[in-house]
């Protein structure tokens, strides 16, 4: 194999261009679980969020004929599903991992049976992409500019949301409170913040970030739908969270260690013959998962100090005061 096609000058800049996009979708999707887990709710329902937006964007955008309908879809269900876990786990404070759980496989199961109600038997159908932008001046930067600032519409918004959300969690009063009730409720609650409220806010942002994901995947990369089409992103965002120690800058920088190690396996996949090489497919395609869930491990063990909030995972129970 001819490994200056993939480490080469041109090539790198390929890669890295190809790894920014495509770390995009699950960035989203972990710095949306982020604020959830910051605010003390354990979402495991984030594959079912981002898969339901996949779906509703692409609907949206093959019957309406606009990508930009798709990429208002996208977040809305996710944002629908967001809500469901919100009223089951913070309303009802039922368990936060059965609720995910099911979350995931009622998406799973009524995604496969809208789309194959739909186009099941037909060709496989295909939608209107978003195209690349030209930023002007800062596009025409050697190296730096056809990486950063050729990419996708999505890709800067995307871009936007993510950096925002640690502005949001570390510079503004609602992340005070979100951070708050996800390390002491109880103290939380003491001082007026609706502990409620704010993780019901939290999870519709989670929803609502992961569904965007998913449309970003769907109406800014691929232009199609399948039903496997985030193949595990969600459960990956779940992974880099933690990889990240909570931090939504670290989130973000560990997903774009997935994406450009997605990149670099389709990259070495296709030069060296894709579906006729002799290492099967499927061990290119699990290398992504494999590093990122490594690296995961190896800075859980070397971080000396615990960054899970106190409250995760548990339901809040407001205590009646005496009088």
């Amino acid at each position: 194999m001819d490994w200056s096609a993939v480490f080469g000058a041109a090539a790198l800049i390929v890669l890295f261009k190809t790894g920014l996009a495509l770390a995009m979708p699950t960035a989203l999707a972990a710095v949306g679980e982020t604020i959830a887990e910051r605010a003390g709710v354990l979402n495991l329902g984030l594959e079912g969020m981002m898969l339901s937006g996949a779906l509703a964007s692409f609907l949206a955008a093959y019957y309406l004929e606009s990508p930009v309908a798709g990429a208002v879809a996208g977040p809305t269900a996710g944002v629908a599903l967001g809500a469901l876990m919100a009223f089951l786990s913070v309303t009802l404070r039922t368990d936060q991992i059965i609720n995910g759980i099911a979350i995931v496989l009622f998406a799973q199961g009524i995604c496969a049976f809208v789309f194959e109600r739909l186009f099941g038997g037909a060709d496989q159908p295909t939608i209107p992409g978003i195209p690349d932008l030209h930023v002007p001046l800062l596009g025409s930067i050697p190296v730096v500019g056809e990486i950063l600032f050729q990419q996708n519409l999505l890709f800067y918004v995307a871009l936007v949301l993510a950096v925002g959300t640690w502005v949001l969690l570390h510079r503004t009063r609602l992340g005070l409170s979100i951070r708050a009730v996800g390390e002491r409720p109880e103290a939380a609650d003491s001082v007026s913040v609706d502990v409620r409220r704010v993780r019901w806010i939290a999870l519709l942002v989670c929803g609502g970030m992961a569904g965007l994901g998913g449309a970003v995947l769907v109406v800014g990369q691929l232009n199609l739908f399948e039903d496997s089409v985030t193949a595990g992103r969600g459960w990956i965002a779940i992974a880099l969270v933690i990889f990240g120690r909570w931090n939504p800058a670290l989130v973000l920088a560990g997903a774009f260690l997935f994406g450009l190690t997605d990149a670099l396996q389709l990259r070495v996949q296709t030069i060296s013959g894709g579906v006729n090489s002799a290492v099967p497919y499927e061990m290119f395609a699990a290398l992504p998962y494999v590093v990122t869930l490594a690296v995961m491990v190896a800075a859980t063990i070397r971080s000396r100090r615990a960054a899970q909030p106190s409250a995760l995972g548990i339901p809040f129970r407001k205590e009646a005061r005496s009088s």
